[in-house]
């Protein structure tokens, strides 16, 4: 194919590429029946979230034994009266069994029993950010990988160019009408696209390597991607946001439940107080002689040092709780404002991005390619139009998956500090935030990749 329709047919595949991605990308999540798949997956063989599952178990278990009485003593004695063995002669010998209980005091037991309840509701909270943790982790994996992939087909396809225009560049110098500066500048840049395909294919490989571990599988099992990355308008009000964010946040709630854990420990150090009891009896062989028994009722008084020390505790910890739900209500808050603005800031650069620069880049394209065919203009112009538009083709993914998954902390109702729109303002090119004590799926390298070949061009 000659060098002006090759270059053409980029440029007329960018521009069928951005309306139809803006138009895909307003699907939500559940039509990708692979990313489902990935989640489903994930939610049964995810370690972390086994392992919450599991403590989940044993919290449940404690409620019972909290409420359950200390148990019984038994215990089998021998009296003598006299140096020597004198069991059924002397009155005072004998051998007897005894059995002892104590009881607290009445109403300690169930508030032990409370209080543990709630420890126990605090475990499936744990479960539930453990969850919401996974199935947010999975999207941005997920994400990142489809970003890295993206990444590396534009690397390819601009491989592909500079390819074309060094063999044009050679054709031409060849017959004396181009330089050798453009031919060596098109070595160079064939050369350097190598390079950033290899830096791409390598995030990718990191991505999917995440992905596996979160579902529990072989790091390098293979995931095939068709979807693109989504773009979800916020259709819910703020105030909806803000209050199902309110309703679903596990720290939220368990902030909540800690009220109730602590009024209830409350309670139970003021009845700390009260005595409990200890009911003992006996009974006591003689020979021949009549048996004998016992009973007694002993009380445990309680030490009032002891006492009001814990009693302080417990309501310096029932008022630190009251406070905690105040903060994580309003760090919440503030969280899903910040993300809220950060996303609607994204939709409005996607749309620039869509309906602006990616079809005025293809026009550039055009009306360069046009005028080089027509025997105006220079080349360079052509390779100025075609990197500037790849270069944007380039941000818009990388904004696409910000925005992707930025999304995804907001439906996980995390109360982690989102993203500055001040890096959006940067048209992405700061990548998506790192995920846990992985790198994040951008690279560090700026995204002009093709920043020394323009200059070269001017």
């Amino acid at each position: 194919m000659p060098f002006s329709k090759t270059i053409l047919a980029i440029a007329l595949g960018a521009s069928l590429a951005a309306p139809l991605a803006g138009a895909e990308n307003r699907s939500p999540d559940s039509s990708d029946p692979v990313l489902q798949a990935l989640i489903d997956e994930a939610l049964l063989h995810n370690p972390e979230l086994l392992a919450s599952r599991q403590l989940e178990l044993a919290a449940q278990a404690r409620p019972v034994q909290a409420a359950a009485r200390p148990g019984p003593t038994v215990g089998v004695f021998y009296q003598n009266d006299g140096v020597g063995p004198s069991l059924g002669r002397e009155p005072m010998t004998m051998l007897g069994v005894s059995g002892g209980q104590d009881l607290p005091y009445p109403g300690k037991l169930g508030l032990r029993r409370r209080v543990a309840q709630a420890d126990a509701g605090a475990a499936s909270l744990d479960v539930e950010r453990a969850r919401l943790s996974v199935v947010g982790s999975v999207k941005r994996a997920y994400y990142g990988l489809l970003l890295a992939r993206g990444l590396a087909a534009l690397a390819l396809e601009q491989r592909n160019v500079w390819q074309e225009v060094q063999e044009t560049a050679r054709v031409r110098y060849a017959s004396a009408v181009g330089t050798q500066q453009e031919m060596l500048r098109a070595q160079v840049e064939a050369t350097r696209v190598q390079a950033l395909h290899a830096q791409h294919h390598a995030e990718a490989r990191a991505r999917l390597a995440q992905l596996n571990a979160l579902r529990g599988r072989p790091a390098d099992t293979p995931v095939e991607t068709t979807a693109s990355l989504p773009v979800r308008p916020e259709t819910r009000s703020p105030a909806e946001v803000v209050a199902w964010s309110e309703a679903n946040s596990p720290e939220l709630r368990a902030a909540a439940l800690a009220i109730e854990r602590d009024e209830r420990a409350v309670e139970l150090a003021r009845l700390e107080f009260k005595p409990d009891f200890n009911v003992q009896g006996g009974l006591m062989y003689r020979g021949s002689l009549p048996p004998m028994w016992q009973a007694s009722v002993s009380v445990a008084l309680p030490s009032r040092a002891r006492v009001n020390g814990a009693l302080a505790e417990a309501q310096a910890h029932l008022a630190a709780s009251k406070a905690r739900v105040e903060d994580v209500r309003v760090r919440l808050r503030a969280t899903v404002e910040q993300r809220l603005a950060l996303l609607d800031a994204a939709q409005q650069i996607e749309a620039t991005y869509r309906d602006g620069l990616l079809p005025q880049g293809d026009l550039a394209v055009q009306s360069a390619t046009a005028s080089y065919a027509a025997g105006q203009g220079s080349q360079l112009t052509v390779l100025a139009s075609v990197a500037a538009l790849l270069d944007d083709r380039t941000d818009y993914l990388r904004l696409l998956a910000t925005h992707a998954a930025e999304a995804a902390r907001l439906d996980e109702a995390s109360l982690e500090q989102p993203m500055g729109v001040d890096s959006l303002l940067m048209h992405g090119r700061s990548s998506m935030p790192a995920e846990g004590p992985m790198a994040a799926p951008g690279p560090s390298t700026p995204s002009r990749t093709t920043s020394t070949a323009q200059t070269g061009m001017r």
